[in-house]
Parts: C-alpha cells; structure tokens; sequence
C-alpha cells in the first residue's frame, strides 16, 4: 500500500512539474517521501528546486537521493549542476570528474564542465600563489644549459679590485664567484646589489641581471635589464641576441629576429649569432635555414660542441637519418666527454627506433655526468614505453630527481607513470612538487589543473570503489 501511494503520488508531482507547477510538485513528491524513501522522489523534488533557483534545497536532495543510490546519474548530474551554480568549483568538479567515469567519458557536458571548472580553479589558485610568491630560477640543469649556449663573454675576464666589501664592485665579484659555483640565487642578490650600487663594470651586471630574471620568467623586467646594458654599451652582442631570446619565449618571432639583425649588422663573424638564429630559426620550424646557421656557426667556431649537436639533430628533422647518426658518431669522437652529445644522440636513436642503441647512448651519458637528470628520464620513458618496465623506469625517474630536485621534467614524467600505474595517491605527491617548480602563470596553471584532476579520481575511488577501475583510461 505505501508502495502503491508513494507512486501515485510521484505520478501526480510529474503532472504539476511538466505543467509548471513546482510548488505543487514539491508537496506531492514530499508526501511521496514520507511513504517510499526513494531516490527518484528526491532527485525529482531537486529538479522542481532548480526551477525555483534554491540551488541549496536541489544539492541537498540530491545528496539524499545519491546515498540511496550512489550511482544515480540524473542526481549526480543535478547537484553537479547546483555546485557549479554556487560557484562551489571543487565539489562541482567532483561530481562532473564522476559522471564522466561513470557514463565512459560519452557525457560530453560533463567533460566539458569538467575541463572549464579544471581551467577555473586552477587559474584562481595560481593567480593568487604568483601574487604571493616570489619568482622563481628554473632547475640548475635547465640554467647550465641556458648559460652554456653562449661562448665566454671576454667582458668579464676582468674583475675589479676594492677593499670596500659594501660596495657595487664588491657585490659584483661575489655575483661572478656565486656564478662560478652554480650557486644562482646569490648570484642574483648579488648583482642585483652590484647594480644598485653603482658597481665600475655596469653593462655587464645589468646583462647578468637581465639573463637571470630572464630565467625566472620575468620577460619585460629582463628586456628593461638589456636595455640598459645597451644603452651603456651598444656594440654588446650578446645582449642583442638574449633580447632575441626573451621575445622567442614571448612568441615575437620578428621581434626575436629583429633583434639578430642587429646583432648580425654589428659583428658578421659572432658565431653566437648563427647558433642563437639556428635556435630561432629551429624552433620556427624553419630546419633548412637552422642548417645553414648552424654550420656557419660552426665554421666560425668549431670548438663549440652544442652547435655540432644541433646540426646534427637537424639533418634527423629533415629525414637525413644515416647523416644524423655519421655526425653524431663524429661528434662523439671530437667530444667523447661530453654527456650532452651522447644524451642527443640516444635522442635520435629514439626516434628512428634503434632502442638499444638509445639505452647504450643514456647509458654512456649517465656515467659522464651522473648529476645530468635528462639521460636518466629518457632511459626510463624507453623501459617505460617500449619495454613494459614501468618500476625500473619510476626507479630511474627518482634518481633523475635525486640528482636534480629541481628538474620539472622528472617530477612530470613520474607523476604520468604513476597515474597510469593505477597509483593516483603517489602520483599526487609529485603532481604538487611541480607547483613550486613551476616558474610562469601558464606552467602553473598546467601544475594545478594536474594536482586537482588527480584528487577528484582519489576521491572517486574512495566514494566510488566498484567503479574506480575506469579511472585507468582516464589521463
């Protein structure tokens, strides 16, 4: 009999509702209720209360109809709904991340409100970590790197001399020593007071300034910094050419090669220029023009081993395979030290499916530099992905990370294996160590979206235990 009552009464309430009646509506699927505790009742009453706009009576209801059916997807997708109404991002996010699950990843609105939540809270929250932090340098491996690309700057052959320990000067000579030691954070408060203080040798400070608050991704304190070190020196090529640096990272590439016509004009023979505009020219996509860089860069310097690898790596973009592996295998004799080549090399091996010859490569690379993380992920992405080795390549992962605490790239490939792994929890912990990391808005944002789609699938398995085996296809 209660049965019996309860559905007509539920019969009644689908009458009012489709007619508009929600007040009615409500009272009869009330009366439903106190007969037959059923979640279609509540979820039906939610539905009358979202067209009443009492987004709090339609979360509660359905949260009532979810605990008598956790899989109520009519119900889950109304409080989801609701949440978003009130602006409530997180559980909102949850409850769409869920439907998603549940209906296969087919409920195209709930991916879509998934992904606009994901993009909403993850640029809320890193809007207010950049307002509250200070900028961050990248890995030091990242930093070398950068630094590396340029051939010794002869201004700074000479240090000043002063028994003033306070002075510009004095804070300019510690800035270089701090340089020398790798040690970049001092180096930056140290020329940072060099400048300030008016140190003899200001072009050059306000050049070292400007690289390293490049490097934290502060793009237009650093041109102010070149522009400076301009005006104060406008024959200083190397400055043109990271000016040309900071607007690639801008994404003004006439700008960035503006600014190598400059430098070009000033000083034809800088075999800087034809590497840094093989860079440009590289990343543009443009590799016959990056060839022709690098190989006068080359024929202006042979000794500098990054332009060597480059042409190398080009000739392989352009589908010169077996001229790619001869160079490499050149390069390796000519700079049989150099784990950076052997890195490179493996690299291309890669590509061309010579996946012994690329563990041999990182291999040789590893032992050369043990403190380089890079031969150490991309040896783990081989086992990983070509040779079905995920422990060994989490192991090699962490060594990476041991070796390089600070190195984005690691922190990232192991939270990916961790997440397909089926080990979400873990995965978590490394998805936050890259929110530190990051150094821009954009990385942030990307870090953040990360760390919040990841709790949403932990918590789905915990509220959602039969299911939770779907979250594997999610990525």
């Amino acid at each position: 009999q209660r049965l019996t009552a309860a559905t007509s009464l539920k019969t009644k309430g689908n009458q009012a509702f489709a007619e508009k009646r929600y007040q009615q509506a409500i009272q009869l699927y009330t009366q439903a209720i106190r007969f037959l505790a059923d979640p279609i009742f509540y979820s039906n009453r939610a539905a009358c209360y979202a067209n009443l706009n009492q987004p709090d009576r339609v979360i509660a209801d359905c949260t009532e109809a979810l605990r008598l059916n956790p899989t109520y997807i009519k119900a889950l997708q109304r409080r989801a709904i609701g949440y978003d109404f009130l602006g409530d991002a997180e559980n909102a996010l949850f409850d769409f991340t869920s439907l998603s699950i549940l209906e296969g990843f087919k409920n195209k609105v709930a991916l879509e409100h998934t992904h606009k939540l994901l993009k909403a809270i993850s640029e809320e929250k890193a809007s207010k970590v950049i307002k509250t932090r200070a900028p961050r340098l990248p890995s030091p491996v990242y930093i070398n790197a950068y630094l590396d690309s340029f051939r010794p700057d002869i201004r700074c052959n000479d240090l000043p001399y002063t028994i003033d320990e306070d002075s510009g000067d004095a804070y300019y000579v510690k800035a270089r020593s701090a340089l020398a030691q790798k040690k970049y954070y001092d180096a930056l408060d140290y020329i940072k007071l060099a400048v300030d203080r008016g140190c003899s040798n200001q072009a050059v400070a306000h050049n070292l300034k400007g690289t390293l608050i490049f490097l934290e991704g502060q793009s237009d304190e650093a041109l102010n910094a070149f522009n400076e070190a301009l005006r104060l020196d406008p024959n200083y090529i190397q400055v043109y050419i990271k000016k040309s640096n900071v607007y690639m990272e801008k994404g003004d590439l006439t700008a960035a090669l503006a600014q190598m016509e400059i430098a070009s004009n000033l000083s034809p023979l800088d075999p800087d220029i034809y590497y840094h505009l093989g860079q440009i020219h590289y990343i543009s996509g443009h590799y016959d023009l990056a060839m022709k860089d690098y190989a006068e860069s080359i024929r202006l310097d042979p000794t500098f081993v990054y332009a060597h690898i480059q042409l190398a790596v080009v000739q392989h973009r352009l589908g010169n395979h077996s001229t790619a592996v001869a160079m490499f295998q050149k390069i390796s004799t000519q700079f049989p030290t150099q784990a950076e080549v052997f890195n490179y090399y493996g690299e291309v091996l890669i590509d061309q499916g010579n996946i012994q010859g690329a563990i041999n490569m990182f291999d040789k690379a590893m032992a050369l530099d043990p403190s380089h993380p890079l031969p150490f992920i991309n040896k783990a992405m081989i086992l990983y992905q070509h040779l079905g080795r995920p422990d060994e390549a989490i192991q090699l992962c962490k060594s990476a990370l041991d070796a390089d605490p600070a190195c984005d790239a690691a922190v990232a490939s192991l939270a990916q294996m961790l997440i397909e792994q089926d080990r979400p929890s873990e995965a978590l912990v490394y998805y936050e160590k890259a929110i530190p990391l990051a150094r821009t808005q954009p990385e942030l944002e990307h870090a953040i979206s990360y760390v919040e789609a990841t709790k949403a699938q932990i918590r789905f398995a915990k509220e959602y235990p039969n299911a939770a085996a779907k979250l594997r296809t999610l990525k």
